[in-house]
């Protein structure tokens, strides 16, 4: 028992609490509804004090279904903007992944595999003012098709309500 008293009398005073981390007075991440587009934009950095990232995103979802099966995203890379679309990964290459009417009619523009991670593949285009003009001006939905891992075509329409009033919100936000 001496032995027990003596050895916790040498033991060191606890250290003393670490600071708190410094947290940014804005928000780390916001989000906007614009018709079936969402405006979502995120602080990067160590506790959301970095500079803010921010996109115009559609999720897609298979009728009767509550999962999403795809994104559409719209948004700044450095001086480009650019339509990034992530779908599952099990696709084929065989066919790059297409934007277009509803029946696969004009306006028509594909896009270009990426890269595939463990949560999807990604395929993108850079939107030019050609694309932007014409994105905003429709009204009618669109629609992404490309080939399943089995070869089988896939395509899921997307909406463009709210597209204009999103971009104009993602344009006020800084780069």
């Amino acid at each position: 028992m001496l032995a027990a008293g003596h050895a916790a009398a040498q033991t060191p005073p606890a250290a003393p609490p670490a600071a708190p981390a410094v947290v940014s007075a804005d928000p780390a991440q916001t989000t906007a509804t614009y018709g079936d587009w969402v405006l979502r934009c995120v602080r990067t950095g160590d506790g959301g004090t970095g500079p803010r990232v921010c996109e115009v995103v559609q999720t897609m979802v298979v009728q009767g279904q509550t999962q999403p099966v795809a994104q559409i995203a719209i948004g700044n890379d450095k001086a480009d903007l650019r339509l990034t679309l992530l779908v599952p990964p099990a696709v084929s290459f065989s066919r790059v992944p297409a934007v277009s009417a509803q029946g696969g009619g004009a306006p028509r523009f594909e896009l270009t595999w990426r890269r595939c991670l463990p949560n999807g593949c990604f395929a993108d285009i850079v939107v030019n003012a050609d694309l932007l003009k014409t994105l905003r001006a429709r009204t009618e939905p669109l629609q992404v098709a490309f080939k399943d891992a089995g070869e089988r075509d896939a395509t899921l329409p997307f909406s463009l309500r709210g597209l204009p009033a999103s971009l104009d919100a993602l344009a006020k936000e800084p780069l």
